[in-house]
């Protein structure tokens, strides 16, 4: 059976196929030798790409791309469990989770360990794992080696969690005690849409460093989203309505 005259349906489905895999690479940030693989080797090289890149995150709901570090605690025994899936199927998907688990536990050299241990050869400079490398730096309190990751990921021009590094570039510049800089790239993640956290944190520094006016203004925006927003917003957004609150009821 040919499609329009010009595939057999075999074809036709790998064609598909194809784009998919490509169309999946570039939304999503992947190495873009991915797509030589994809174009290269018939069939085989967009099954491999599935396998690896696709399958996992239908099966655990995609990817994290939060701004701040924060993961449930994780047990010794689930990160067990984890590590038996990662020899299972080596996928960045669960070498992803797994350094997510272990960092969560404040086992940052296992973690950092998993990440680097991708971070090689075609690898090299996959957005994900870099970004996934410059919060664990960031919650291991290693502050300039999170800051490199992430202007790394600005040279590539890479597009992936895009808002959230801008507020990550401003907590490490914060931490390291600079906050001129830090005010600067606050203002970029809330020009960008970084949410709430990045609202608040600028509104915490400017208020430390004497601007109290522009704080309480970002404050007063914060309520003022909270009340507009439904309750899955305001519990999302929980932590960050409460501080803006509690500064509002003191002035």
């Amino acid at each position: 059976m040919e499609f329009f005259g010009i595939y057999s349906l075999p074809t036709a489905l790998e064609v598909a196929l194809k784009i998919f895999c490509i169309v999946h690479v570039i939304r999503n940030d992947r190495s873009y030798l991915w797509i030589m693989l994809i174009l290269f080797l018939p069939f085989f090289g967009s099954a491999i790409y599935f396998c690896m890149e696709i399958l996992p995150g239908l099966k655990t709901g995609g990817r994290r791309g939060g701004a701040s570090f924060k993961v449930p605690q994780t047990s010794a025994r689930t990160i067990s469990k984890m590590r038996e899936q990662l020899e299972f199927s080596n996928t960045t998907q669960n070498r992803t989770r797994l350094a997510q688990a272990l960092a969560s536990a404040k086992r940052f050299p296992e973690a950092l360990d998993t990440l680097n241990d991708c971070l090689q050869g075609v690898f090299k400079d996959d957005p994900l794992l870099t970004y996934e490398r410059a919060q664990v730096y960031f919650a291991a309190g290693r502050y300039d080696e999170a800051l490199a990751d992430l202007t790394r990921l600005d040279e590539l021009r890479s597009r992936h969690a895009a808002p959230a590094r801008f507020l990550l570039a401003a907590r490490c510049h914060e931490a390291l005690g600079d906050e001129t800089l830090a005010l600067r790239t606050y203002e970029e993640a809330v020009s960008v849409g970084s949410g709430e956290e990045a609202r608040s944190r600028y509104a915490q520094l400017l208020n430390k460093t004497g601007r109290t006016d522009e704080a309480g203004r970002l404050f007063r925006e914060i309520i003022s989203h909270a009340k507009h927003g439904d309750r899955h917003y305001r519990r999302l957004n929980g932590e960050w309505i409460k501080v803006a609150k509690a500064h509002v009821a003191k002035v």
